[in-house]
């Protein structure tokens, strides 16, 4: 299991059609690789949370037009296996992990990718690292 201490980045903008295109054209447009992406909608917002091959520069290039954080995110790899996020996921209960928030996605390489934030994430990157 891979578990290291990343950035991801926060924006918030309006929701309208489109939206998805427009971010990521911006973020296509400078070569940079989008690696993870969640997004959803929340009262009319339209919320990103995007890991890059080059995060500072796409914040840099994002932040023309909006208001762009970067944000401190645990990213786990794990075998896409049967309980394998159970597993994870007791083990951060144990240790008093509360998780903010959490998404991920598997791939063709039989590996799953995971990227969440809590209440304590330097303890929750030494708890997994240590499985």
């Amino acid at each position: 299991m891979k578990v290291v201490k990343t950035e991801e980045i926060f924006l918030v903008t309006s929701n309208e059609v489109g939206k998805l295109a427009q971010i990521t054209g911006v973020i296509a447009q400078k070569n940079i690789n989008i690696r993870t992406i969640c997004a959803y909608v929340r009262d009319n917002q339209a919320i990103f949370r995007i890991i890059t091959s080059d995060n500072l520069r796409a914040k840099e290039v994002l932040s023309q037009d909006h208001n762009v954080e970067l944000k401190e995110v645990v990213l786990v790899e794990l075998p896409d296996e049967i309980g394998q996020l159970h597993k994870l996921g007791g083990k951060l209960k144990e240790e008093g992990i509360d998780l903010e928030y959490i998404y991920g996605t598997t791939s063709s390489s039989q590996v799953a990718t995971l990227i969440f934030s809590s209440n304590d994430n330097e303890k929750a990157l030494k708890i997994l690292s240590n499985l």
